[in-house]
């Protein structure tokens, strides 16, 4: 299948990268929540989710923009340097939008000091990501994933080191902008060195051009950022600090599994990119397998992480989180439709079909914020956990509904039912195994449930000839 195997190399390395970087990220969440207990990690991630939801600010379509465009013709690739200029006007307006909502939005003096601590990090990160586009559109997926495991090794090192000689709380805050800032700095030496595209001279004109074509990325980037994060803005106006620290615990261990569909869309969309302009039956083609994998997929880490959610959340957090176990059993459906409609969504923007993408996040957005208020007025944390997944679902039908008419239909076939024989084998197996050990017990499940999916034929033959295919070192690129 044209395009595949440079899409499979490029997610397996950004997989791979992401691992190692789930690995770190586990090991520093269990020492944050460990040392400064649920009511400071509440203040702790939800300021982190209150910056990253602003940083969509600062995007405004520029980045998937540029891909696209630059995927499909190099020459395209100059216009970094005017994206640069303007990511760094817009990421001071986004800092200033961020700091001038927390205190229209009355958060206390503690948050807000957290706030401005992490805005130098935000700061820094934006404009690495602009950099970063440029490798992610010639598809050089590795630059990407080199970064992004060099940004978690140092953030630990600070936070290790923070604990350690007893910097508290704040020590713990200033490792996401010493991270972002040494990532920043390594980048620009690197651009620069394989580029040559940054100059100083500003260009007005290009600009407003730029944001225009932009427009319909950034509003669906917009929407979808609300729609994703407005269930933690109600929390904190109608939950105490430790009631988000429970709810960000488990979010926290699901988004931590966000490396894979990350992966697969960054390594996707200049593919998908690329083939709508150059064999549009082989896009359709790459949609169809997508999606089988994806239940294949999905369906062994959403009943895996059920079983398997308390021993989880008592090792990593400790005892103290045990109320996050049940929240944890809840989003790992939210992770499963938004492995979903992300790679959907990729794929709506290849095909040049953005502005359904803002109609439907539209929609998510009011269907969320009123889902959001009603539920956690009702059920506390537990009801942002099941307003989300109830949304999330109503967003993957409704984008699915778009590609039906697009003619990217998917019709499972009898093998996409034995899945559920190899689950069942895998459910007694993880079962049987986590009496003894709980990483045995997973590594058990993932082993017998792919041995299970060859087995019962769930792969089939077209299925694994092309997995041949994808895996022989002299097959075609491209």
């Amino acid at each position: 299948m044209i395009g595949g195997k440079k899409i499979l190399q490029n997610t397996l390395l950004l997989t791979l990268s992401s691992v190692v970087n789930l690995v770190i990220s586990i090991a520093t969440t269990s020492i944050i929540a460990r040392s400064i207990g649920p009511e400071l990690y509440g203040r702790y991630t939800f300021s982190l989710t209150y910056i990253l939801m602003f940083s969509v600010l600062a995007n405004f379509g520029l980045e998937s923009l540029f891909i696209r465009e630059a995927a499909r013709d190099r020459v395209n690739l100059a216009f970094i340097k005017d994206i640069f200029h303007l990511k760094i006007i817009l990421a001071i307006v986004t800092i200033g939008t961020l700091l001038f909502s927390a205190h229209i939005l009355n958060y206390n003096s503690e948050i807000i000091s957290v706030l401005y601590i992490l805005c130098c990090g935000l700061f820094f990160q934006i404009l690495s990501e602009s950099l970063l586009s440029v490798y992610r559109s010639v598809e050089k997926m590795h630059v990407t994933a080199f970064f992004s495991t060099f940004f978690r090794i140092v953030s630990a090192i600070v936070i290790g080191l923070s604990v350690y000689f007893g910097l508290g709380f704040y020590g713990i805050v200033s490792a996401f902008s010493i991270g972002n800032a040494l990532v920043f700095m390594a980048v620009l030496i690197l651009f620069r060195r394989d580029f040559r595209l940054l100059n100083l001279r500003i260009s007005p004109s290009i600009w407003f051009n730029l944001i225009r074509q932009g427009a319909p990325f950034y509003f669906s980037a917009l929407l979808t950022m609300f729609y994703a994060k407005i269930n933690i803005v109600i929390l904190s106006k109608l939950a105490s600090e430790r009631e988000i620290g429970y709810y960000m615990a488990a979010l926290n261990l699901v988004e931590n599994l966000y490396f894979i569909p990350t992966a697969f869309v960054t390594s996707a969309f200049p593919a998908f990119s690329r083939l709508y302009g150059s064999s549009p039956d082989a896009l359709k083609s790459a949609y169809i397998k997508m999606t089988k994998y994806l239940i294949i997929l999905t369906v062994a880490v959403s009943i895996g992480t059920v079983l398997v959610s308390d021993n989880i959340v008592r090792l990593i957090y400790g005892d103290q989180f045990a109320p996050a176990v049940p929240v944890l059993n809840v989003l790992i459906f939210l992770w499963v439709l938004a492995f979903f409609s992300n790679a959907q969504s990729s794929l709506l923007f290849s095909i040049q079909k953005e502005r359904a993408q803002v109609k439907i996040m539209m929609i998510a957005v009011l269907v969320n914020a009123v889902l959001n208020f009603v539920f956690i007025r009702s059920y506390g944390y537990m009801g942002a956990a099941i307003a989300s997944v109830l949304t999330e679902g109503i967003v993957v039908v409704l984008i699915s509904y778009v590609l039906w008419r697009a003619g990217f239909k998917y019709f499972p076939d009898i093998s996409i039912f034995r899945l559920v024989v190899a689950v069942a084998g895998m459910f007694f197996i993880v079962r049987f195994l986590s009496q003894f050990n709980i990483a045995i017990a997973i590594v058990g499940g993932a082993v017998s449930y792919t041995c299970l999916l060859f087995a019962l034929k769930v792969f089939d033959a077209d299925d694994i000839n092309y997995m041949k295919t994808l895996f022989r070192r002299n097959a075609p690129n491209g």
